[in-house]
């Protein structure tokens, strides 16, 4: 059944729309439980639950003669006002990958959230930065970044730059991702689905590369 935890449709549901999408696999990036909701226990023993969803998701289905999508087992952890992440390093442990993202006090200098970003991004289960301005159309501008710092430190340590589809957000804008390419810093396309039927938002995701001027070879999850 549809679960909180999960967001609004079940494994289930999301990995056979993936399927009809033809995907390979599907990254299961929700964000971390409420630190002020719950104890440090609690958040680990929700990670764990997921973890071992998707575990035995992925194991009643690899023998199938029609294969499922492979689910990896992601999170997205905001970064908190001084560069920490909301959640401890023991919980990214229990994950295949995470992505960061900054969702408070957006109104910091340009040195200080970029500061802020790069420490968040600084360790090896988190591979990439997510909806990196922070912009929602109509609403909010986005943050103000060194982007130099930002792509250096992304080609050093082998992080990448989202591209959200998220129809308000399509972030990182084009001429960010222009920028990323010139630099060499790759780039993931997702969709930010809350709902299986919100898989179908790739499309604007491939419009904003395509702006952008980002090959295939610039895609990270165009590869098996």
């Amino acid at each position: 059944e549809p679960s909180h935890d999960l967001g609004q449709s079940s494994l289930s549901e999301l990995a056979f729309t993936a399927k009809k999408l033809n995907y390979h696999y599907l990254g299961m990036t929700e964000h971390n439980p409420g630190v002020s909701e719950h104890t440090q226990s609690q958040i680990i023993d929700l990670i764990k639950r997921k973890t071992n969803l998707i575990a035995q998701f992925n194991h009643s289905h690899e023998n199938d003669s029609e294969k499922m999508p492979f689910l990896f087992n992601g999170l997205e952890i905001d970064i908190r006002v001084k560069g920490d992440r909301a959640l401890p390093d023991s919980c990214l442990d229990l994950l295949d990958y995470a992505c960061v993202s900054i969702h408070s006090s957006f109104n910091q200098s340009r040195k200080v959230m970029t500061k802020r970003i790069l420490s968040g991004l600084d360790h090896p289960k988190v591979r990439f930065l997510a909806h990196p301005t922070g912009r929602l159309l109509g609403q909010r501008e986005g943050i103000e970044l060194d982007w130099d710092q930002i792509f250096d430190f992304c080609l050093k340590n082998g992080k990448w730059l989202e591209i959200d589809a998220w129809p308000n957000r399509l972030d990182l804008p084009d001429v960010q991702v222009r920028e990323a390419v010139k630099r060499g810093v790759k780039l993931i396309i997702d969709s930010d689905s809350h709902h299986a039927s919100h898989l179908g938002y790739m499309k604007y995701g491939v419009w904003a590369a395509n702006r952008g001027w980002a090959a295939k070879s610039a895609i990270i999850n165009t590869l098996p």
